[in-house]
């Protein structure tokens, strides 16, 4: 559709083109003439065409027709023009008006000014080469042959039609081509949508099939009591809670993808929510054999959403303790930096391989040591991180190499965001 409308406006263009180009040439033919023509009625007949080359203004296609009453017809110069555009230039003359027309000569345009002849001083000349003494002029024509461009113009009408097909080839050649780019987006949008809406259906079957099954032996036993079954209640529980978790954070990602959540701006001091996290999480990793290690710069003013912030260093911090062994060690870090402030969480995990390091940030992603289902991970956390940071304006990066650990770098601009809200 777009490559046929396309067709439509080059040949419109290219037309509306041609017509304005001919307009113009006859315009300036007829500028020609008519400065002629007022040099002639400024003057004698006879002092003019006595001058006539002169008079010509250089134009070499331009000669005058003296039409007398016995309808005569005498050329200036002489010999130059054929015969049947002297009889056609001599029949179309008229004694009172003053006109400009186009006459056809075969196939050749010409354009003629007709210029009467009133005054009596202007009707007898002396020019030796015309007989046509005491025989009084009664018209003039000033003819100014078209051939040049009439040549030019035919030969641009027979090569539009191979502009016009050329064009239109070409237009469809770029209307596939640009069409194949632009669905490249599509695409690539569309494969990720099927490819989510595949994940997310595997995510939710697989607790809903665990549900079925341990409810299904409920059913089999119903004369047992609540704690003989408590084992397959505990498991529909932690299902159910693990269907919370994933339904909740497929709606996160769906409702920013919308632009239906909004963030917060609220002011607080950054070090903080950091500060009372780590509280939390010190506990939890010492329980599982880990330490958190904190560096903390103090009275770092934020403008952003608090809840948000804490939700991003409870994915990081949960996946810093998931993915680094017994004995291993977590590093936290906060700096301000000129406008910015910088939030770094660093592991002495498994790390991350180069293959996989692109993709983290991928819904339900999963590297074969990154994201283990059995971990307990969906794949969602970090792409809920990610979003988080660029809500905020910020840009979150990483530096992993397999069996070191990992390192996620925060940056958010702290004056920006303040100058955004104040």
């Amino acid at each position: 559709m777009n490559a046929i409308v396309f067709i439509l406006i080059f040949y419109l263009c290219v037309n509306m083109l041609f017509f304005y180009a001919k307009f113009h040439m006859y315009n300036n033919v007829d500028r020609r003439l008519q400065d002629i023509g007022n040099s002639m009625k400024s003057e004698k007949l006879d002092v003019f065409l006595a001058a006539w080359d002169d008079n010509r203004r250089g134009d070499q296609l331009i000669f005058y027709v003296l039409t007398d009453k016995q309808g005569n017809g005498y050329q200036i110069p002489p010999s130059t023009v054929p015969y049947k555009l002297v009889t056609s230039v001599k029949d179309r003359s008229s004694s009172s008006t003053e006109s400009i027309q186009t006459i056809m000569t075969g196939n050749r345009e010409s354009r003629v000014l007709n210029i009467p002849v009133t005054k009596s001083t202007d009707t007898k000349t002396n020019i030796p080469f015309y007989n046509i003494i005491n025989d009084p002029i009664v018209s003039v024509q000033v003819v100014r042959s078209l051939y040049p461009e009439q040549f030019l113009f035919n030969e641009l009408q027979s090569i539009m039609p191979i502009v016009s097909i050329s064009g239109a080839v070409l237009a469809i050649l770029a209307g596939f081509y640009l069409a194949g780019r632009a669905l490249i987006p599509i695409l690539s949008s569309w494969n990720k949508q099927q490819r989510f809406v595949a994940d997310a259906s595997h995510e939710l079957r697989t607790p809903l099939a665990v549900m079925q099954t341990n409810t299904e032996m409920l059913l089999r036993y119903p004369k047992h009591t609540i704690e003989e079954e408590s084992e397959n209640i505990s498991v529909i529980l932690k299902e159910v809670r693990r269907m919370i978790s994933l339904v909740s954070d497929l709606l996160t990602l769906a409702r920013s993808e919308s632009n239906q959540l909004q963030i917060r701006h609220q002011s607080f001091l950054l070090d903080e929510t950091i500060n009372e996290m780590l509280e939390q999480y010190c506990l939890f990793a010492e329980m599982n054999n880990r330490t958190i290690y904190s560096d903390v710069e103090k009275q770092i003013p934020f403008l952003g959403d608090e809840e948000r912030i804490r939700q991003l260093l409870v994915i990081l911090l949960d996946n810093a303790i998931k993915y680094t062994p017994e004995q291993g060690k977590i590093t936290v870090t906060c700096r301000q930096q000129k406008h910015f402030a910088e939030i770094s969480i660093e592991d002495t995990g498994m790390g991350i391989s180069k293959q996989d390091l692109p993709l983290i940030f991928d819904r339900f992603y999963r590297g074969d040591k990154v994201r283990s289902r059995s971990q307990g991970g969906y794949g969602l956390g970090l792409s809920i991180a990610k979003w988080i940071v660029e809500a905020h304006k910020g840009k979150i990066r990483v530096e992993s190499h397999l069996g070191t650990g990992t390192r996620f770098i925060l940056t958010f601009p702290l004056k920006k965001l303040a100058s955004n809200h104040s």
